[in-house]
């Protein structure tokens, strides 16, 4: 009867030990821990998403130093209402653009508040550049091309675009881009 139980007992235990299909790369792979992924690198991939291999981490890096840098110096020259000073910021194309009569009254139809005149640049200073930007918290820039970028605030899954910058001759410069028709 011992033997007849550790016959049983052995053809038990054999059943329960079955070979295994061989594991594939997949489940290895599937195994494996996540790799974890920096906040800096999560922001390098929404900030350069459509210029891969363009824009290095470190160009990534220099520019949006720079670029934070210019919006803290324009938030300064904004709260002492330094128009001079603004001017100096901005790329030609854009002067050109808005020192233009015919613009400046197609934006004043724009505007949110009705009544209020734009005759001049400086009005465009004070009534619409101020007044849309002073004390915005700017979050991350986004690359449109290798020379040219927007800053912006991220809200939850939404970029808020406070400024424009173009990059000309090493220099970035600030754009006030042209109304659209």
């Amino acid at each position: 009867m011992i033997i007849l139980l550790t016959s049983l007992f052995l053809v038990g235990c054999a059943s329960t030990n079955k070979t295994e299909a061989p594991v594939t790369s997949t489940e290895v792979e599937a195994a494996e821990p996540a790799v974890e992924v920096s906040a800096e690198d999560e922001e390098y991939t929404r900030s350069t998403n459509h210029m891969e291999g363009v824009v290095s981490k470190d160009v990534f890096a220099e520019d949006k130093k720079i670029i934070l840098e210019i919006i803290n110096n324009l938030d300064k020259i904004m709260k002492s209402d330094d128009y001079s000073s603004w001017v100096n910021y901005i790329d030609k194309e854009s002067l050109t653009y808005w020192q233009n009569p015919k613009n400046l009254h197609k934006a004043e139809a724009k505007l949110p508040v009705k009544g209020l005149k734009l005759n001049d640049l400086e009005d465009y200073f004070h009534l619409v550049f101020i007044q849309s930007r002073v004390g915005r918290q700017i979050d991350e820039i986004r690359y449109i091309s290798d020379s040219s970028v927007k800053a912006v605030q991220v809200r939850e899954d939404q970029d808020v675009v406070y400024y424009y910058f173009h990059k000309i001759n090493g220099t970035w410069k600030l754009h006030l881009p042209p109304l659209e028709d």
